[in-house]
């Protein structure tokens, strides 16, 4: 067996999960949506070390789980029957079935809404700025806005159909400059500030405060 695991309580911190992997070459913290801790420890890592690397990182945890305190505190509440605002429609929430969730019906919502949309905004941002693409395709993502295919396919998740239009537009615009530029290197970095005009690093951190698919079901 290559990995076990211990679970440790701490005062401040919360729970964490350690997790020894014989595979592992570094010491590794991730902090999932749920806000669960998990720590990666390679098999020549003592506990006391691994602890020893948790509490240097003790700052920079309790920023992340502050983070999402904060978001969760701003999600979106929601049962059947509500309206929910894409863009500047409010549309019904309905469920299927008794086996149906929110969550599903909400993104049946969103693609709906996204296929009518986004390929042709698409259109409109390549036209206006001479950027080639090869199609799109609007894709259910949990942590992508999106990505630019090897053939220059523009790939979207659904849920920019929640963004401020500013942001949506940024995003299609970001991968469309993958078609020019593959990676994220200077060049394509001064192609994107260009044809935003100057307002990429603005955008860029406005788009870090989104969430995809935040929702708290009302009671």
């Amino acid at each position: 067996m290559n990995k076990t695991e211990n679970v440790i309580q701490y005062s401040d911190l919360g729970e964490i999960k350690y997790v020894s992997n014989r595979r592992a070459r570094n010491l590794a913290i991730r902090i999932n949506r749920e806000g669960d801790v998990r720590v990666t420890v390679p098999g020549y890592v003592s506990m006391k070390r691994a602890e020893a690397f948790v509490f240097s990182k003790r700052r920079w945890i309790l920023s992340k789980i502050s983070e999402r305190e904060k978001h969760l505190s701003s999600a979106i509440a929601v049962k059947e029957g509500d309206l929910l605002q894409v863009r500047n429609k409010f549309i019904r929430i309905h469920l299927k079935n008794e086996k149906d969730t929110l969550e599903e019906a909400i993104w049946r919502i969103l693609r709906k809404e996204a296929v009518m949309y986004l390929p042709g905004r698409v259109e409109e941002l390549a036209e206006l700025n001479g950027l080639i693409y090869s199609g799109v395709k609007v894709r259910r993502m949990k942590s992508r806005w999106g990505s630019c295919s090897a053939k220059n396919g523009i790939n979207l998740n659904s849920w920019l159909m929640m963004l401020p239009d500013h942001l949506s537009d940024y995003v299609i615009l970001h991968e469309l400059v993958h078609t020019r530029h593959r990676d994220h290197g200077p060049g394509f970095w001064l192609t994107l500030d260009q044809i935003t005009q100057g307002q990429s690093k603005m955008l860029r951190r406005a788009l870090r405060e989104e969430q995809i698919m935040l929702i708290h079901p009302e009671q």
